[in-house]
């Protein structure tokens, strides 16, 4: 008997068809009576939960969750949820507008290499976004109801006969692994990335938690693309909806990078460096905030001689923190409100100080007036991107660097101390208690 699988299905709005479709690929392309299937709906518009429990019939290791709280939990959270209640200790994470290929099961059981593996599939896409060395384009469908399964299955069979070696060093969704990793080494997503960044996050605390991530290209999926965060017809440009949509999920993506790279010092997958900077401003002029919000993920700390500047950036950027990402998920304040602990935080009290101190206490500071900064602004926002890098090829000492004075009087390299999160697994899986039916 083949070592059983759990598949876990997040689902929302707009998606019955293709859950429906993913759920057919499974019974047709793997021994499904001997795996467990959890779906999550997160948000239902189209009694998707009414369809599954007829498929229930048919698929009797199914348990399905109806989140019924009015507000989607989002997949940083719902992932960890699934997991969690997973029976098997091999747990598959598979978007709701996937198909999968030939014996996909037979394939993560063969390529699982071991319990220290998360083995991500290879994406077949339809030609929507550019190509990719880790994906292959071809065109099976853009609609659910329009997939071509027996194409596509013939095609998956070609690539599977090829015998193609893994990929190291790869991780995407879909991805399989022993579900102890997730909670015991990684403890699931930073939820702090609400809409996107978690999996690039994902992937430095995997590598310096030594995970060995691989890619199968015999565990192959067709993957319809977007359905999940932007909706069905997210690439008709010339629908308006469609456009006001695409800007409100470019607008978060982009508050998610900026929450990257308060983390990590940068954008990359590939992170080695990241220093305790402080970055000490002379407002000598009037001030333009959005210069100030430009540099501050950049460094640990911003210290501002200005108590109203310091005050309304600060608002500033809390409110661009959340605004996007809340109005995409429909949360309304007094729900954020309720629910904003379940999230890891940003600091912005302790990122952003005002102070008149001459002394401070991060390991590296940099000094610089205002009126400096603004003239010289291309040249210091270059110098910041990469400051990490600079700061660790750079001895202790005093430079100048215009407009910045640095001051490097220890380097601690803080990376190790990122690879682990800082979470309650509790209050995130067990409050409300997420029960699979």
């Amino acid at each position: 008997m083949i070592k059983p699988i759990t598949f876990c299905i997040p689902t929302a709005n707009n998606e019955k068809d293709y859950t429906l479709l993913l759920l057919e690929s499974l019974r047709r392309n793997t021994q499904i009576e001997n795996h467990e299937i959890l779906i999550f709906i997160d948000s239902d518009n189209q009694n998707t939960y009414e369809s599954l429990i007829e498929k229930k019939k048919t698929f009797p290791n199914m348990r399905i969750y109806r989140n019924e709280t009015g507000y989607p939990f989002g997949s940083q959270r719902n992932v960890s949820i699934m997991f969690d209640a997973a029976k098997n200790d091999i747990v598959c994470y598979l978007q709701s507008d996937m198909v999968v290929g030939k014996d996909l099961d037979k394939w993560i059981l063969n390529d699982l290499e071991d319990d220290n593996t998360i083995l991500s599939f290879t994406r077949i896409e339809p030609p929507l976004h550019p190509p990719s060395p880790e994906k292959i384009v071809m065109d099976f469908g853009i609609d659910a109801l329009l997939f071509n399964m027996k194409s596509f299955d013939d095609f998956v069979e070609k690539l599977q006969k090829e015998d193609r070696p893994l990929v190291d060093g790869a991780h995407f969704a879909p991805f399989a692994l022993n579900k102890k990793i997730w909670f015991e080494k990684m403890k699931g997503f930073d939820t702090q990335f609400r809409c996107s960044r978690e999996d690039s996050d994902f992937i430095i605390r995997c590598k310096l938690n030594d995970i060995n991530l691989q890619q199968s290209w015999k565990t192959a999926v067709y993957h319809f693309t977007c359905i999940s965060s932007r909706g069905k017809d997210w690439f008709k440009e010339n629908d308006t909806s469609v456009k006001i949509k695409n800007e409100l999920q470019s607008r978060a993506d982009y508050q998610e990078l900026l929450r990257f790279i308060r983390k990590w010092g940068k954008f990359g997958h590939d992170v080695s460096y990241f220093y305790d900077i402080g970055l000490v401003i002379d407002l000598d002029n009037y001030v333009d905030v959005n210069v100030l919000m430009n540099i501050e993920p950049f460094v640990s700390n911003l210290y501002l001689n200005d108590e109203m500047v310091s005050d309304y950036l600060k608002k500033s950027i809390e409110f661009n923190h959340d605004y996007f990402s809340n109005l995409r998920l429909k949360y309304t304040k007094s729900h954020w409100n309720s629910v904003m602990e379940k999230f890891n935080r940003v600091d912005f009290d302790n990122r952003i100080r005002y102070t008149t101190d001459a002394t401070f206490s991060n390991d590296i500071i940099l000094y610089c007036k205002y009126s400096d900064l603004e003239n010289n602004l291309n040249e210091s926002i270059n110098l910041l991107r990469n400051i990490h890098q600079v700061i660790s090829n750079t001895d202790i000492g005093v430079y100048e660097s215009a407009p910045f004075r640095i001051e490097i009087n220890e380097k601690n390299n803080k990376i190790e101390s990122l690879k682990s999160l800082n979470v309650d697994l509790d209050n995130l899986l067990k409050n409300p208690p997420c029960l699979f039916e």
